[in-house]
């Protein structure tokens, strides 16, 4: 007897529901983690780990990488709205299919800066760590975090998984950990944020891309187109 595989056109899987149960309660869970940070993180002052690693990232040596630090710093607000319009044009043009699942990484935009407002978070205090520079806003949760989970995860779905050879398609999904690594360590190594709000807002990241995914009526163009 043959074994449906997942995401296949025409499985027995595909015809289940609305939803991917297991990626569904992955979002959930990721969802869950980020609850216990956001009810945790805005303490005043910050916690001792908080702090404690924030010296710690600061105390490297990050070479070369420093000027990537210097180069996501400056992506933020304005100019990261125009690179996602630019990732949405990109899809509309080139692979309609993932539109849905592109607008709703979009709106992950809207719901941060609720959160942002609700939490007001301080930036880290130039007494306690170095900070190189401030932009606009409250700390948490980290919205540069949030973006790039999203944003790296879809394009790679919907662009390599139809362009690339399978085997190069697997390898380019070391992509995504290595840029929000990258990513985080460079709003801790510049000041911008607290440790706490990087994770707050790779969980949500993962929470809102992972539920982008379950859903079928979003990602089923993608996975089975």
């Amino acid at each position: 007897m043959a074994i449906a595989k997942p995401f296949a056109s025409g499985s027995v899987e595909e015809s289940r529901g609305a939803v991917r149960v297991p990626l569904l309660t992955l979002a959930l869970v990721s969802a869950a983690g980020f609850a216990v940070v956001a009810f945790l993180a805005p303490d005043r002052p910050p916690t001792a780990l908080d702090l404690d690693l924030e010296r710690a990232v600061q105390a490297v040596d990050w070479g070369t990488l420093t000027a990537v630090f210097a180069w996501v710093d400056w992506l933020d607000g304005l100019k990261q709205l125009a690179l996602a319009g630019l990732g949405v044009l990109a899809v509309a043009v080139w692979n309609r299919r993932g539109l849905l699942l592109v607008v709703w990484g979009v709106l992950s935009g809207p719901v941060y800066e609720v959160l942002e407002l609700t939490v007001r978070r301080p930036r880290p205090d130039a007494h306690l760590v170095h900070v190189i520079r401030h932009t606009t806003g409250w700390s948490f949760p980290s919205g540069h975090e949030i973006f790039y989970t999203w944003f790296v995860a879809y394009l790679l779905l919907i662009f390599g998984r139809r362009l690339l050879p399978r085997p190069l398609y697997l390898v380019s999904w070391a992509v995504l950990p290595a840029v929000l690594a990258v990513v985080a360590l460079s709003r801790v190594y510049t000041g911008e944020h607290w440790p706490s709000d990087v994770l707050a807002g790779l969980l949500l990241g993962a929470a809102w891309t992972l539920f982008g995914l379950s859903v079928r009526r979003l990602s089923d163009p993608v996975l089975n187109g």
